[in-house]
């Protein structure tokens, strides 16, 4: 048979499944992300003609494929969050993203040139390993149908964090391209990312996200009312918005990542108690559980298929230290000055999950210049993820019944 039907066979079945695997994740250390990736490795491990799932061969697919999911999966966590904005009330994530993700990126990069890695790859590993992955923490973060005093604290962190840092990575993404490009020669491009890549695409993310948050609600929820017309399969609207969004914001050189969350952010607090919201977020969170469970089961099929034989001891040594040691430090750093108890500080501070933002920003950097030590970056990245996902989702599981 056909590589390409097999493919088919294997996303289509998979998908079959995911209704009933939602039900396994009962089980107390099992969810959907650890099933697709086990299953990934027992499908690629059959005499099949499956192709071989080695992102290096398939860069380009992988950053298409992660794109998507990454601004289905920001949409669906802008559309779940009650809490109106303010600096106050958002103060945690804020810090989340100003203290904790630069701490873990520069001290990962130290340590990654330390442990072997050329400086531009090793800066590059501190900003892909930076996102917290907006869905494999889906299990610890708010639900749709809790208004905001029934928000717990740590819930509405992560989320927040997750959100807003999955765009945030992208200035230091840009930051080792322009050094893998031109090392430090900084004459040649310090003015651009500081100029362009930092404040320009952060600040017009934000603006296009705003503008076109309360563009489509207006046109969504307020218009309708007016001119008495109720419009028909509104669920979807999330997706097309998505997609819209995005485009326009990366065609006018903003981060697209921010937009997408900024605007479900707005729309989501325009009118919070309209049915068209859970519709929409449902749509989503349905679209987004397919995608990344597609990506975590080629993730299987890359640890059955070639079970990380580039990677060295001290990196997976500084795999193991960002989970255990350098995100739980930095992540208490943001909650200093805050009134939540020590169990809650610490769940945030642990619970930073990794997942597919930190596949496509690796791709989005590969896809733009070359990096040394290309296969060593994609290996790391994958066992960061795997163990991010059965670790986490122990910690979440304890949080969930001790913390929650």
């Amino acid at each position: 048979m056909d590589t390409h039907l097999w493919i088919y066979i294997v996303i289509g079945f998979f998908g079959l499944c995911l209704p009933w695997l939602k039900s396994l994740e009962k089980i107390q250390l099992l969810n959907v992300p650890i099933i697709a990736i086990g299953l990934g490795m027992v499908l690629f491990s059959l005499p099949i003609s499956l192709p071989d799932p080695n992102p290096v061969k398939f860069e380009n697919e992988i950053l298409k494929l992660s794109e998507i999911a990454v601004i289905i999966s920001l949409m669906g966590a802008g559309l779940k969050i009650n809490r109106d904005f303010s600096l106050k009330a958002y103060r945690v994530p804020l810090l989340l993203v100003l203290i904790t993700m630069t701490g873990c990126i520069v001290t990962t990069a130290a340590l990654g040139w330390w442990f072997g890695l050329v400086p531009a790859s090793a800066l590059l590993l501190g900003a892909v390993f930076a996102p917290t992955d907006p869905v494999l923490a889906s299990d610890v973060q708010v639900k749709i149908e809790e208004d905001e005093d029934e928000e717990h604290p740590v819930q509405f962190n992560l989320t927040a964090e997750a959100g807003i840092n999955d765009g945030m990575a992208f200035p230091f993404t840009w930051l080792a391209i322009w050094v893998a490009m031109y090392g430090f020669n900084m004459t040649e491009w310090v003015g651009t990312w500081l100029l362009k890549d930092l404040l320009y695409r952060i600040a017009g993310g934000v603006l296009v996200g705003y503008g076109s948050g309360r563009l489509l609600a207006w046109l969504f929820l307020t218009l309708p009312k007016k001119i008495n017309f109720k419009p028909q399969r509104i669920g979807f609207l999330a997706v097309a918005a998505t997609f819209f969004i995005y485009g326009i914001s990366e065609a006018v050189h903003v981060y697209g990542f921010i937009a997408v969350f900024v605007a479900a952010l707005t729309f989501r607090h325009y009118e919070k108690q309209h049915s068209m919201q859970k519709e929409m977020h449902d749509v989503v969170e349905q679209v987004e559980q397919f995608l990344i469970t597609i990506i975590l089961l080629l993730l299987g099929g890359y640890i059955a298929t070639n079970w990380f034989d580039v990677l060295t001891f001290p990196i997976i040594g500084l795999c193991l230290l960002f989970i255990f040691v350098i995100r739980p430090l930095f992540g208490i750093m943001a909650t200093f000055k805050t009134i939540m108890p020590w169990k809650h500080r610490w769940s945030v501070a642990f619970l930073g999950i990794k997942g597919v933002g930190s596949f496509f920003y690796l791709a989005f950097a590969l896809h733009e210049t070359d990096f040394e030590q290309e296969e060593l970056l994609w290996s790391t990245v994958a066992f960061l993820v795997l163990i991010s996902a059965v670790i986490h989702r122990i910690a979440g599981y304890y949080v969930k019944k001790k913390v929650l």
